[in-house]
């Protein structure tokens, strides 16, 4: 126990302080209300979100504003990494390279949509990053390149550059970058699990369940994409889909694809694990994708009670960042979701249901 206090005692005060001052619903539920983009920024200004406005101001550009707001999750990892027990290092290492990641497929689809699609992509460079995340990748370069061994060349040193490699002819032949993406996102929850087996029993624990319904999550975006968007076959859809999960193994998914029912097949493990779910057992969904939609509903739930139960369990454990960094993901996805929907003009009912 001195050893979980001495490693997690301080980063444990300071998170959370800052977890308290996480926007309510009902700052969003305000946003929501707000008439215009414009009157959104002004509540904001009240926030610790005053820079979007500023941002927004200047430019007129919303790209702009959700990419300062991009910046600052990427400073959230940075900062907490400089108070964190060296044990904890790879860890956050790992979930700062999802942004890396992102960063470099945007890259890549600039250099696709360019030199492969033959569409212009003047605008697009200035809505990716180009300072160092992890690596130093030479993002200018690969926006720029002429063929995928001058990319994986740009990235040699990178663990990215053997799966550029590896994919460049598929996605020529196939004229998609889908099977590369999916290699990028293979290799990032790969080396997110390592890191989580680094760590001490209590915390690799923790880790695992917070991580295991993240992958269930993606798991279930995938499959809707999969099936509504490429049409793909069951067998190629799990050939794609993450291990690891928590709640989802093969078979589930196996299910869930075809199921007219999600309720009998989410019946089990939420009605044994997840009690005060089983109300949204009940709703009733009309077609495929609103059936997976209401999977993955029931997931961002579990996510929230994992969360919930980890705040209010023992204190010094690697749930606490874990838990920190997921709740601010989840302020900052409304934000960007309040932001873009006002852009569009959706209503506010609309917007809420999203929420």
């Amino acid at each position: 126990m001195s050893r979980s206090l001495s490693k997690y005692a301080f980063i444990n005060a300071k998170l959370r302080a800052r977890i308290s001052k996480i926007l309510p619903d009902e700052s969003f539920t305000e946003l929501a209300k707000a008439p215009s983009l414009d009157a959104v920024m002004i509540l904001l200004q009240e926030t610790s979100f005053a820079r979007l406005e500023e941002v927004y101001s200047k430019t007129g550009d919303l790209k702009q504003a959700e990419l300062e707001l991009l910046k600052e999750e990427i400073e959230l990892y940075k900062n907490v990494r400089q108070y964190l027990h060296p044990n904890s290092l790879d860890l956050i290492e790992a979930l700062l390279a999802r942004f890396e990641i992102d960063n470099l497929k945007n890259a890549i689809r600039i250099f696709f949509e360019r030199k492969i699609s033959k569409h212009s992509t003047d605008s697009d460079v200035h809505y990716i990053l180009y300072d160092r995340i992890i690596h130093d990748i030479p993002v200018d370069i690969i926006v720029n390149a002429e063929n995928f061994d001058e990319i994986a060349g740009a990235c040699e040193g990178t663990p990215y550059s053997q799966i550029i490699k590896k994919y460049s002819h598929t996605v020529e032949s196939d004229g998609s970058l889908f099977r590369m993406e999916i290699g990028f996102d293979h290799f990032y929850y790969n080396n997110l699990l390592a890191a989580i087996d680094k760590l001490d029993r209590r915390d690799r624990s923790t880790a695992m369940r917070l991580t295991g319904v993240e992958i269930d999550l993606q798991n279930i975006n995938w499959i809707i994409r999969f099936k509504n968007f490429y049409d793909l076959p069951l067998e190629a859809i799990l050939a794609a889909i993450v291990p690891g999960g928590f709640n989802l193994d093969k078979s589930i998914l196996d299910e869930l694809y075809s199921a007219q029912n999600v309720t009998s097949v989410l019946q089990g493990f939420v009605t044994s694990k997840y009690p005060g779910l089983s109300t949204l057992l009940s709703s009733q969904t009309p077609d495929s994708t609103s059936r997976l939609l209401l999977v993955r509903r029931i997931l961002e739930e579990i996510m929230n009670h994992e969360v919930h139960r980890i705040l209010s369990g023992y204190p010094f454990t690697i749930g606490i960042i874990l838990s920190y960094f997921i709740l601010k993901r989840n302020e900052l996805r409304k934000i960007r979701m309040i932001l873009n929907a006002k852009e569009y003009g959706i209503e506010q009912g609309r917007i809420e249901s999203m929420m």
